[in-house]
């Protein structure tokens, strides 16, 4: 096994634009540990106790697991995986939504639009494999929300263009590859990316047998990891770090508010909605006023708010990107144009990740110096990156939300 991840690992060119010397690790950097962050895409809490997960419980047995991770607000794929790498609400890091309307580039940012996803100028923060090159330290991506683009001029040393047709064992024994390399080549912060439970949950539902299914999927898929890095020498230097970007909450037409029923959509851009809505609109305050207030005259499982207006607590006030006007949901209820209802029976996120608990998303971490078989309560994501910055011994960028060691000290006081 060992001598096929090497032969594999010949054809792992870095890419252009890292920052590491030539795609090599500073000396001082090879003694440390290696860092795997693996995202399960919509993966609720729950679905560890409810199902038989025996990949996921070799971590959480031997390392501690949260309650509940909180999401930052909207708790949508994008905006949640790019804070968890940066440490930033969505409101500081620019990526508000899934799709999103800039109102000083004049243009439209999509998460289904590879020029604008993999363009760099879209994104601030620094998210954690630009902290690790900028200060010589190797790191990999086998898909992660903007690990594609080069972040002031920085993209990981060993990158993957996002493909969801890459079969899951695949992504596995690419990373495997990587942590099979020469010391000074081997990457040791590494992101990986799964989606089949998000998949199955929007079109069955998270308690539907498709959902079942595609959760032992991907525990398949971490159980050839542990065993692959279990046979490499460098195994009990190895964290993993489990983590979704939001969970699911169930979803249908009888839960559809259409926008264009309650105010005349003329001169109102809305780049995105579901369970929550931004618009953009023509006439400046005082017309955003008028359709903000003619919203919530009609309006009965929803909210609308002048951008500055949303509760503080949603951390979504100071990005114009994020609209003039943000409609926000209940939870089980969305908002859109009346063609376009949910289906029967299907499931969604980007709810207020504190009103509804389904928005929980997974936490579980097991490596050096962490206790085993504990819990911890819930924390934001946003603690994530500058945690990662501790285990790999770097400084954290300036001016993040997360707070240095506040995780740290969840863990350490775990029960």
């Amino acid at each position: 096994m060992l001598r096929w991840l090497l032969l594999l690992a010949i054809f792992a060119t870095p890419v252009a634009g890292a920052l590491a010397q030539f795609g090599q690790n500073a000396p001082r950097h090879q003694g440390k540990p290696y860092v795997i962050l693996i995202s399960f895409d919509g993966f609720r809490p729950e679905y560890l106790q409810r199902l038989n997960l025996p990949n996921f419980e070799r971590v959480w047995r031997n390392g501690v697991r949260s309650t509940g991770m909180i999401p930052v607000f909207p708790s949508k794929t994008f905006p949640n995986h790019y804070s968890i790498v940066t440490g930033l609400y969505a409101e500081n890091h620019g990526v508000v939504s899934n799709h999103f309307w800039d109102p000083q580039r004049a243009a439209r940012y999509s998460m289904s639009d590879t020029t604008t996803v993999v363009d760099g100028s879209w994104y601030r923060g620094e998210p954690i494999w630009v902290t690790a090159e900028k200060q010589g330290m190797v790191a990999a991506s086998y898909f992660w929300v903007a690990s594609e683009a080069a972040i002031a001029g920085v993209t990981p040393t060993f990158t993957k263009t996002y493909d969801w047709r890459v079969q899951n064992f695949a992504r596995v024994d690419s990373v495997l590859s990587w942590l099979a390399l020469p010391a000074g080549r081997r990457p040791h912060m590494i992101t990986m990316y799964f989606s089949d439970t998000d998949g199955a949950a929007h079109e069955h539902g998270p308690l539907s047998p498709q959902l079942d299914s595609a959760a032992a999927r991907v525990d398949s898929a971490l159980g050839r990891l542990l065993d692959g890095v279990d046979r490499l020498p460098i195994r009990d230097r190895v964290y993993f770090v489990l983590v979704s970007d939001h969970g699911m909450s169930e979803t249908g037409p009888r839960w559809y508010a259409g926008l264009d029923t309650i105010i005349d959509m003329r001169g109102v851009r809305m780049p995105d909605a579901g369970t929550n809505a931004n618009l953009h609109v023509e006439g400046g305050r005082p017309q955003a006023i008028v359709l903000r207030d003619s919203i919530n005259r009609r309006m009965k499982h929803g909210r609308a708010y002048l951008r500055e207006e949303v509760p503080a607590h949603l951390h979504y006030r100071r990005d114009p990107r994020a609209g003039d006007i943000v409609v926000i949901m209940e939870d089980h209820y969305q908002v859109g144009t009346t063609p376009r209802p949910p289906r029967e029976g299907s499931s969604n996120h980007g709810w207020d990740p504190r009103a509804s608990p389904m928005m929980a998303a997974l936490f579980v971490a097991r490596g050096p110096n962490i206790p085993a078989g504990r819990e911890i309560g819930a924390f934001e994501n946003i603690d994530v990156y500058p945690w990662l910055t501790e285990l790999l011994g770097l400084k954290p960028a300036r001016g993040i939300d997360g707070k240095r060691g506040r995780l740290a000290r969840l863990i350490r006081d775990a029960r």
